[in-house]
């Protein structure tokens, strides 16, 4: 495991204990490929089973992030609030109650109609999204030429 991700992966561990997140013993986080994290299942789940309990106030959102006022006062919802939330919670870097989560989630998130073609074939072989693929490349026609 790449030792900077490890290092985070401990970081945001004891995050967890310290915001009360409480993970089940059967889950375990490692390090993807990609430089990314992966939660991984080490026996098989039931519907029904509880995974994880995290306290609301351990979850960045719209209403509990720094900026939550000036968000209210724009009146900004959904998405968009939630991604002026994430960015502002972020310029903080390490002064922000959710740096260490912060700092395992991706930069930026890739959209599907910039994707490859390269890349749809082999990011969605065996999805539910691989059966519309024709659809999705249309749209990609539509959107991306």
């Amino acid at each position: 495991m790449d030792v900077a991700i490890s290092s985070r992966l401990r970081a945001f561990e004891s995050w967890m204990r310290k915001h009360g997140v409480v993970c089940s013993d059967v889950l375990r986080l490692d390090a993807s490929e990609a430089g990314g994290v992966n939660v991984r299942a080490l026996a098989a789940l039931r519907e029904g089973d509880v995974v994880a309990t995290i306290p609301r106030r351990a979850c960045v959102t719209p209403r509990t992030s720094g900026a939550a006022a000036a968000i209210k006062d724009a009146q900004l919802g959904g998405t968009l609030a939630l991604a002026v939330a994430v960015m502002y919670e972020r310029a903080w870097g390490a002064e922000s109650p959710w740096y260490d989560y912060l700092r395992l989630i991706p930069d930026c998130e890739p959209v599907l109609l910039v994707w490859s073609e390269d890349e749809v074939a082999r990011l969605l072989a065996g999805t539910e999204l691989d059966k519309v693929k024709p659809s999705l490349v249309v749209s990609r026609g539509v959107y991306v030429s």
